[in-house]
């Protein structure tokens, strides 16, 4: 043992496997929401689109010339009304996607006009008015102001909008088109206004928050299902895991989806194949050790007939050696065999009777006594396993405290010895059946002991492993779950 590893970490029996891990772990149930979320997505990024589209119909769904005709039919209407009245009808005339505006001036400064100019379109609208009461001072045609947050976005999707309404009912008017018409006799302007893009951002606002929230909904109903229709694949996992650490396990429940059933029907079919097999094998060991204790008592009366003194005490030792090895044998074979029942068990007060037992016998085992601590476990079998642990710490060390602590949900048992402890390097192999550190010595034992302990602690879902304490001496450190 290295003495100057001091403070070491527990070493857990047995070790995992070099296992590659998925980085994105995500379970059927996530899976599942991922790709419905996914289809949501783009459903509604398509419902949000045509929806829009379908609201900017009115004032996109048109032509230039179209556009010109409403605008001259307005201003023959203002013509012919009471200058009195413009401003209340223009008013009243206005709706998506087209807007009208009286310019109070009484001489319209020609500078007051925008420099860019289409002088085509000013000559048709002049042309569609036909009035000598009106001039058109200028026309322009230019994109949509998207100057506001978000305009770059609404940009990329008011071109995405107008390409799905070229596909669904052809030309569009995508541009913003102003003329502005002097009335002299009025004594103002008119400004004439198309907008494609009116109610755009409120629109997109408005359907997007409306699918959000329908998508909210949709997901916790689906994350309810999903987790509903996984549940009995999360059991025959939590089965698989209990089959392996106990062949006799109450069988899964065959019940939920027919995948799911059928799994679970295939996994109890295994699981007692399984323990058959175990049980036939381990009827098979007892009965070889069993028979072989015969033979080995007649060759012990023989050895009791021998001249050689020195020879029959070393044939003596050996034979009693293998009788101790048939003997841990058909312990092993007949704790196997039996199924206890698990029970809630006060383990403060179960290693206090243990060590106060061992006491009785002048074996020096003390318990540091602390609060009730219950657990859920096999009583004779954690018994057996315990006592093993601290008659080794006994044997091996001299003399032994034993102290229960929780931590979190953990119960630790530390075993603590003064003695020289276990090489580190020997922490796996002494797990293994009939493996002794010394085999010559006269220690006793077929090597049992640590294998029974381990099997019978991993049963519990528990861990068997060793610490070097700052101190000196030596740790054997059991941790078993709660409940």
């Amino acid at each position: 043992m290295d003495q100057n590893r001091v403070g070491r970490g527990v070493h857990v029996h047995p070790g995992g496997g070099g296992v590659v891990k998925n980085p994105f772990p995500l379970g059927l149930t996530g899976r599942t929401l991922l790709l419905l979320l996914a289809g949501l997505f783009l459903s509604h990024a398509a419902s949000i689109l045509v929806f829009t589209s379908e609201r900017l119909e009115p004032g996109v769904l048109t032509s230039e010339q179209q556009v010109l005709e409403r605008m001259a039919a307005v201003i023959r209407l203002m013509v012919e009304i009471p200058p009195a009245l413009h401003e209340p009808t223009l008013a009243a005339m206005n709706r998506v996607g087209m807007h009208f505006e009286a310019l109070h001036e009484a001489d319209p400064a020609p500078d007051a006009l925008p420099p860019a100019r289409d002088e085509s379109l000013r000559r048709r609208l002049a042309l569609a008015i036909d009035s000598e009461q009106a001039r058109v001072a200028a026309v322009t045609v230019s994109e949509p102001d998207w100057n506001h947050p978000q305009g770059s976005w609404h940009r990329l999707l008011f071109a995405v909008e107008m390409g799905i309404l070229r596909w669904m009912r052809g030309p569009v008017m995508d541009q913003e088109l102003r003329a502005w018409v002097d009335l002299p006799a009025a004594g103002h302007r008119i400004l004439l206004t198309t907008r494609p893009a009116d109610h755009h951002a409120p629109l997109f606002r408005l359907a997007t928050l409306s699918v959000l929230l329908m998508t909210g909904a949709i997901f916790l109903f689906s994350w309810l299902i999903a987790r509903r229709m996984t549940l009995p694949l999360r059991q025959v996992v939590r089965a698989a895991e209990e089959i392996g650490r106990d062949v006799y396990a109450p069988p899964l429940p065959e019940e939920g989806p027919a995948e799911a059933a059928a799994v679970a029907r295939a996994l109890n079919r295994m699981n007692g194949r399984i323990r058959d097999f175990v049980e036939e094998r381990l009827r098979m060991v007892a009965a070889i050790s069993h028979d072989l204790r015969t033979p080995l008592t007649k060759l012990k009366l023989l050895v009791e007939f021998s001249g050689d003194d020195d020879a029959r005490a070393r044939m003596v030792g050996v034979l009693n050696e293998m009788e101790s090895m048939l003997s841990g044998a058909l312990a092993v074979a007949r704790d196997a065999a039996a199924v206890e029942a698990k029970q809630r068990v006060n383990l403060t007060g179960l290693l206090s009777a243990i060590c106060q037992d061992m006491a009785d016998l002048g074996q020096p085992a003390t318990f540091e006594e602390g609060p009730k601590q219950p657990c859920l476990c096999r009583p004779l079998a954690m018994k057996r396993a315990l006592t093993n642990l601290i008659h080794n710490a006994v044997q091996h060390g001299g003399s032994t405290r034993v102290a229960l602590r929780r931590q979190g949900d953990q119960l630790i048992i530390d075993i603590h010895d003064s003695g020289p402890g276990i090489p580190e390097s020997q922490w796996e192999n002494v797990f293994k059946p009939f493996f002794r550190l010394a085999p010559e010595s006269d220690a006793g034992g077929a090597g049992l002991g640590l294998a029974i302990a381990s099997s019978v602690i991993r049963d519990h879902h528990g861990t068997l492993g060793f610490v070097h304490p700052p101190e000196s001496g030596f740790i054997t450190r059991v941790e078993l779950p709660v409940s």
